[in-house]
C-alpha cells in the first residue's frame, strides 16, 4: 500500500527515473513516518519531482500484535519508566523474533523477507524493474534489509525467502530477478541502525557486511547516527568488512553540540532522523546527481536510436 505525502497515486504503470523506498523503525508504524524526507525532496527537486516514485517498505507489522500483547500484560505490574520500557521492548523484540527462527518455513524471519520481496515486486511492476533504487531504512529495518540483501547476494542459501533460489515464477538472471535482489540499488541510507546490538558478540571475522561494489552490486552506503541515540550506531568500526562496505558514518549532530553535551542519552533522538537537516540535505544532493545521470543516459540512448533509424 502506497503511503506518504509524496507517493504517486497514479494507477497502473508510471514513468520514473528513480525509485525511493523508505523503511520505518521500531514500533507501531505511522503511515506518514517518511513525510518529512519526501516533503524536503519534493520542495528541493521542483519539476524533477515528477521523475521520482516514492513508496514505503514495511516488514515488521506481523510482529507488533505480539509485542503489544506482552507490553499490555506487563503494565498490570508496578513499573517505572513505561515509555522507555516500551521503547526498549520494541527495539529488542522485533529483531530477536526474526533471528530466533531463521530456519523455519513461514517463521518471522521469512515473513519479514516476504514483506520486502512483495513490496519490491509491486514497485517493479509500477515503476519498472530497471529503475535505480534509493533505499532509506531506519533502526531495526536496517537489520531486516541487511539480512534480506545478504541472503539475496548468496549463490545458494538454506533459509529465508531466497532458499532454493527464491520464490517461483521469476526467471533467474532476468531483469525482475535482479531488481528483487536489489541489484539496481544505487544508494542506501541507514538511519540509526541497530546492527551492532546483534553482532557485537561475534568474533571479528564473523561480523560480515553485505557487498556493495562487486557481484553485480554497485551502491553507496551512507550511515547516519545521533551521538545521544543508544540504539543507533556507527557501522564502519564493526569490522574490516563493514569498513569496506560503508562509505561513511555521519553524526547527525556533532558530539560537541551543547545540546548533546547537556542532555545525555535521549529516546527522542532515535526517532528524529527523518527530520534531520543533514539527512535531507545529503539525500537531495544524491537524488539530484542520480537524476542527472539518468537524464544523460536517456539522452544517449535516444541519440543511438535516432542514429540507427537513419541508417
Amino acid at each position: 500500500m502506497e503511503r506518504g505525502v509524496a507517493s504517486k497515486k497514479n494507477q497502473g504503470r508510471i514513468m520514473a527515473d528513480i525509485i525511493i523506498l523508505a523503511a520505518p523503525g521500531m514500533g507501531a508504524v505511522d503511515s506518514e513516518f517518511a513525510a518529512p524526507v519526501f516533503a524536503a525532496l519534493r520542495e528541493g527537486l521542483g519539476e524533477d519531482w515528477s521523475r521520482v516514485y516514492c513508496d514505503t517498505l514495511v516488514c515488521q507489522e506481523h510482529l507488533q500484535p505480539n509485542i503489544e500483547r506482552i507490553f499490555e500484560g506487563m503494565q498490570k505490574r508496578d513499573m517505572e519508566y513505561l515509555r522507555a520500557r516500551k521503547f526498549m521492548l520494541y527495539g529488542m523484540a522485533e529483531t530477536a523474533a526474526q533471528l530466533s527462527d531463521i530456519q523455519q518455513h513461514g517463521g518471522n524471519y521469512e515473513k519479514s523477507q516476504e514483506a520486502i520481496y512483495r513490496t519490491l515486486e509491486r514497485v517493479a511492476k509500477k515503476a519498472g524493474e530497471n529503475t535505480p533504487i534509493v533505499l532509506i531504512s531506519h533502526s531495526v529495518s536496517c537489520v531486516s534489509l541487511s539480512n534480506y540483501l545478504w541472503d539475496a547476494q548468496r549463490p545458494s542459501i538454506s533459509h529465508g525467502i531466497w532458499r532454493d533460489g527464491g520464490p517461483g515464477g521469476v526467471h533467474k538472471g532476468s531483469a525482475m530477478d535482479l531488481f528483487l535482489r536489489l541489484k539496481t540499488l544505487s544508494s542506501w541510507y541507514t538511519l540509526g541502525p541497530t546492527n551492532p546490538l546483534w553482532c557485537a558478540g561475534l568474533p571479528r571475522d564473523k561480523v560480515q557486511a553485505v557487498i556493495s561494489e562487486t557481484r553485480g552490486y554497485r551502491f553507496r552506503w551512507k550511515n547516519f547516527y545521533h551521538p545521544d541515540d543508544l540504539f543507533g550506531w556507527p557501522l564502519k568500526p564493526l569490522s574490516p568488512s563493514y569498513n569496506q562496505a560503508v562509505y561513511r558514518d555521519y553524526e547527525t549532530v556533532p558530539l560537541t553540540d551543547w545540546r548533546s553535551a547537556s542532555s545525555g542519552p535521549q529516546l527522542g533522538a532515535h526517532g528524529d532522523y527523518w527530520h534531520s537537516p543533514l539527512v535531507q540535505k545529503m539525500l537531495l544532493a544524491d537524488v539530484r546527481e542520480l537524476l542527472a545521470t539518468q537524464g544523460r543516459q536517456r539522452a544517449a540512448t535516444a541519440g543511438r536510436t535516432r542514429g540507427a533509424a537513419t541508417v
